[in-house]
């Protein structure tokens, strides 16, 4: 089941669409955790949470059944929640009793198998929750599903906000969703509601991501903003931002340039270079307009100078201490 088909069962507003038997896995543990709460209240009454909700940390299987078999006080529904099942998240396999009782759970009951880590889906006990239709994958939102959670999250805080400048909050602060909250509560925060969420706020507010910074970086040499970009790179080691880590990302920031120049000669349209980067929309479009000032042969003795420093400084063969001036003067001298 994906997250789109179980929101549509919350959705419906009542405990009877719940499914009595959830395992909830994926890497968006901020999603993962949204979806246990609205469980949650859909299912306990207020003043009987405590009567009728479980939490079970690698439990043996009587406890499990104990607890699934317990008649819900008040509500229409128990709410049994196990976390990190050892034959999910461990070398442990779950025993022919629990196989057989999943087939068992009552109908008063939502037993919910919880992974904070990821399942082993070899395991028997994941294969038989995933053939009964029970595994909801929790995935990191990309693209289009990752603006309109932007834009979401800011109209629940009262702030309105377009798709565009959703893509600047994503460009600037990245794509990991706990990360972007926190930059959205801040922003919320900085205006009254109803006010809607301008591009100079991010700009003003926004911590920006390391990959950002370095985009930045690379923004000043493409444009031989000397010093602008030694300004950018100073700032960054005082950070305690690793040499090699700033050195290997403008290598991946001249690459991607590399990459459109290529997509660009075999005449592929903006869309499809914007796909094919799988970077925030935003990012994309900067990405283009970049590799727009710079000639091919520029780009490709860009990466070579990138690849070739980062290569030197991993042999030995030169000092991490003055590797990155060195290749900067370089690059800002790539266009002479």
């Amino acid at each position: 089941m994906d997250q789109k088909s179980f929101n549509r069962l919350l959705a419906e507003g009542s405990p009877s669409a719940l499914p009595s038997l959830l395992l909830f896995e994926g890497e968006a543990e901020l999603l993962r955790q949204n979806a246990f709460q609205a469980v949650r209240r859909l299912l306990l009454p207020e003043g009987f949470a405590d009567l009728n909700e479980s939490i079970l940390d690698q439990p043996d299987t009587d406890a499990i059944i104990a607890s699934a078999e317990t008649v819900p006080f008040m509500a229409e529904k128990r709410l049994v929640v196990v976390r990190d099942h050892p034959a999910l998240t461990g070398k442990a396999e779950a025993d022919d009793r629990l196989i057989r009782y999943l087939a068992q759970v009552p109908s008063s009951t939502v037993l919910l198998f919880y992974c904070t880590h990821k399942p082993d889906g070899r395991k028997k006990l994941y294969t038989t929750l995933k053939k009964a239709g029970a595994v909801v994958s929790f995935d990191p939102p990309k693209g289009q599903e990752l603006t309109s959670f932007v834009v979401d999250a800011f109209h629940r805080r009262g702030r309105a906000c377009d798709e565009r400048t959703a893509e600047y909050l994503i460009f600037t602060s990245g794509q990991d969703l706990s990360v972007l909250t926190s930059e959205i509560d801040k922003i919320a925060a900085h205006s009254r509601e109803g006010i809607s969420v301008h591009p100079d706020e991010i700009s003003l507010l926004a911590t920006p991501s390391d990959e950002c910074t370095v985009f930045q970086l690379t923004d000043a040499v493409v444009a031989g903003q000397n010093d602008r970009a030694f300004i950018l790179l100073r700032n960054q080691l005082r950070a305690g931002t690793d040499r090699l880590y700033i050195l290997a990302m403008l290598l991946r920031q001249f690459r991607l340039l590399q990459h459109v120049k290529i997509m660009q000669y075999e005449k592929k349209n903006a869309s499809f270079i914007r796909a094919a980067l799988g970077v925030p929309a935003f990012a994309a479009e900067q990405y283009i307009r970049q590799a727009a000032s710079l000639s091919n042969s520029q780009v490709k003795k860009a990466v070579a100078l990138c690849f070739e420093t980062e290569a030197a400084v991993k042999s030995g063969r030169m000092n991490q201490e003055g590797s990155l001036e060195m290749v900067m003067i370089k690059l800002l001298n790539v266009r002479k």
